[in-house]
């Protein structure tokens, strides 16, 4: 009898519960999105150059997945502006000097104000990963390792994106920082480039150690036209107005 009670009284489950609690879980990204992820990651970290073609069958092979989710893909790193298609495959986006202009123009006002906010957001993990994107940023600069120096460039940039409380801000300028890839894989080969990128990552790390929020955006300012001025000499010598890219001069 009291098992009875005990079981006419026990509260029953409240199924609606169990349905917020799946609908808070994060969904896994599907096929699709992690290919996208994956491509996008190496135009990031310069992985994709300007002399490559990227081809649905042969990214689907070294992948061991169907060529659907790859063509899918691909055609959204188009969409976003990464890629465009050519007969062939896809290649890294070329732009014309205005539309860079007006991309740097964009960042100029965006970067500052999302580092600024990001610095108050700070947390030691965060800083961490910034100190060891640095670090690694130095080693290959003195090893003139161009590829390991990208990819430290882009992991010191995820990681104070990563602290930008406002995501969609934070998606914004990480779209508009790749936009210019095309741009950066020429002007990276030059020692002294990187060299003002170096010093210009430095800053920004001193200036979130510190945790001085108005400090921390003068100094992304500073490296964003900084970088800006870089790209256009190297604009004006490597990319025709069209964005065809030409070999520098012997």
């Amino acid at each position: 009898m009291n098992s009875k009670r005990k079981a006419r009284e026990a509260k029953p489950v409240d199924k609606r519960v169990d349905k917020k609690k799946a609908a808070a879980a994060p969904r896994k990204p599907n096929l699709r999105e992690r290919v996208y992820c994956i491509i996008r990651e190496r135009i990031q970290a310069g992985v994709i150059r300007l002399e490559d073609r990227l081809v649905d069958h042969d990214i689907a092979k070294e992948l061991h997945v169907s060529r659907m989710p790859v063509r899918e893909a691909l055609m959204q790193l188009k969409h976003d502006g990464l890629l465009e298609g050519t007969a062939r495959g896809f290649v890294l986006r070329r732009f014309t000097l205005a539309q860079i202009n007006e991309i740097f123009e964009i960042r100029t006002l965006l970067e500052p104000q999302a580092a600024a906010l990001a610095s108050l957001h700070a947390d030691p993990r965060g800083l961490a990963e910034m100190r060891a994107a640095l670090e690694q940023a130095e080693a290959a600069h003195q090893h003139s390792d161009l590829d390991a120096f990208m990819r430290s460039n882009a992991r010191f940039r995820l990681s104070w994106l990563a602290m930008v409380p406002n995501r969609e801000l934070a998606s914004a300028i990480s779209r508009y920082i790749d936009h210019v890839q095309v741009v950066r894989l020429v002007t990276m080969d030059d020692p002294q480039v990187r060299g003002t990128v170096l010093n210009g990552m430095q800053g920004l790390y001193e200036a979130f150690l510190a945790g001085e929020t108005d400090l921390v955006r003068g100094r992304m300012l500073g490296h964003s036209r900084a970088a800006a001025a870089c790209y256009y000499d190297a604009y004006q010598k490597v990319l025709d107005p069209r964005g065809r890219h030409q070999k520098p001069a012997a």
